[in-house]
């Protein structure tokens, strides 16, 4: 069962360690920081993630941002610990987010970017039901290329 909880100071060790993990090859930003600079993010932004449970293991977290009331419509991103990687955990939490967050928020949409070279996360996204709205070219230069940030997402009305 997949269950998702606010974050909370216990667990930035865990998002810390994922997101430097994931940062030179999947994410937008290939920053890495301390896990002090860390804790000084979440002091001064209070941010919008929720931790991911997974038959009551840690298994990672969900950045949610531009959330919108007048337009109903937020920005989504998971990161899955590698050592959960590939066993269709991923696909179950988008099954269980997609829902969740439409609930919660009252949302009409639902959207994501994901790097063009992410070709195993643009499937799962194709999966669970989002869709293709477009291509920022170029948007991101990563180890001595540009990539393009795919940009998907999934209105109430398709889910």
């Amino acid at each position: 069962m997949v269950i998702f909880e606010k974050i909370t100071e216990n667990d930035l060790e865990f998002v810390n360690f994922i997101r430097n993990m994931y940062a030179a090859e999947f994410l937008h930003d290939s920053r890495t920081f301390t896990l002090e600079q860390t804790k000084e993010w979440y002091k001064k932004t209070n941010p919008n993630y929720l931790i991911i449970r997974y038959c009551d293991t840690r298994i990672g977290y969900v950045r949610l941002s531009n959330y919108s009331e007048q337009n109903k419509s937020i920005m989504v991103g998971a990161d899955i610990a590698p050592e959960y990687k590939g066993q269709g955990i991923g696909k179950l939490t988008y099954q269980k987010l997609i829902p969740y967050l439409f609930e919660k928020y009252s949302l009409n949409k639902i959207s994501l970017e994901v790097l063009s070279t992410n070709i195993v996360a643009i499937n799962l996204y194709k999966k669970v039901g989002f869709k293709y709205e477009g291509t920022k070219r170029e948007e991101v230069y990563k180890n001595g290329n540009w990539v393009d940030s795919i940009v998907m997402s999934i209105l109430k009305s398709e889910y």
